[in-house]
């Protein structure tokens, strides 16, 4: 399953940061990991959704999953998401993968 409205990083990805490369996937893995602290999240599946790959709009408590991942840099936005300011204001701070190796 895959957050709507987002493209998730590889977690063989790795970045560039001047002359730094480091593994950001690794690390937006790990990042996303510890936000949730053993957490359920709360997803909308479709009926079908077992039979098919899906991307689901998911919440932790009264968090939006997508824009907490995008905003940190940790996922980007899909093209016909919701999150693309969001994804603009995280490459501009230089956050998550956008940003020096953390």
């Amino acid at each position: 399953m895959i957050v709507s409205g987002t493209i998730e990083v590889d977690p063989a990805k790795t970045c560039a940061f001047g002359d730094v490369i480091w593994p950001c996937g690794q690390r937006a893995r790990a990042a996303f990991n510890a936000w949730l602290r053993g957490r359920a999240l709360k997803c909308v599946l479709p009926p079908d959704a077992d039979r098919f790959a899906i991307a689901a709009p998911c919440m932790l408590g009264k968090q939006d999953v997508g824009a907490w991942l995008v905003a940190n840099g940790w996922a980007m936005a899909s093209p016909s998401g919701i999150y693309g300011k969001a994804e603009s204001v995280a490459r501009a701070a230089k956050m998550g993968v956008f940003g020096p190796p953390q």
